[in-house]
């Protein structure tokens, strides 16, 4: 059954939030899928993930297609598709909860930039409820 986590960050500390999740994933060695909106936002976490740290490179790769690649522990997509079959997605964007739901953990980020983003967040966490999904909230 799948869990979703929604994090409570400010806007300003979500990248940072977002890298601590992968960072935790991977001393766990556990293989996770970075969802995105639009390669523009891919771009940006291809360059968070290389300079968030000096000392933590994370292995990770930005795709475009469903072309398998079990190389990478990280993949960041703009794209419904899991090349490198993780079992943990982290949604910087919103993908569709039937695309979410096929993973064991989901992690969401609260997006209070705006009244419209914070309220579509509360609807998520509402649909991901009426789909009888374990949901946490971490502040």
């Amino acid at each position: 059954m799948t869990a979703c986590i929604f994090h409570d960050t400010n806007p300003d500390m979500q990248d940072r939030q977002l890298f601590e999740i992968v960072e935790s994933l991977y001393n766990r060695r556990e293989k996770a899928l970075v969802y995105v909106n639009n390669g523009e936002r891919a771009a940006v976490l291809d360059r968070l993930l290389w300079i968030m740290k000096q000392e933590a490179f994370i292995p990770h790769k930005i795709f475009e297609n469903s072309d398998p690649d079990s190389d990478v522990p990280f993949a960041l997509v703009a794209a419904e598709i899991n090349p490198i079959g993780a079992g943990i997605l982290i949604a910087d964007g919103h993908c569709s909860l039937d695309f979410a739901c096929g993973f064991e953990t989901v992690h969401e980020f609260v997006n209070r930039s705006s009244p419209e983003m914070h309220q579509a967040c509360r609807d998520r966490y509402r649909d991901y409820r009426e789909r009888q999904v374990t949901v946490e909230y971490a502040k």
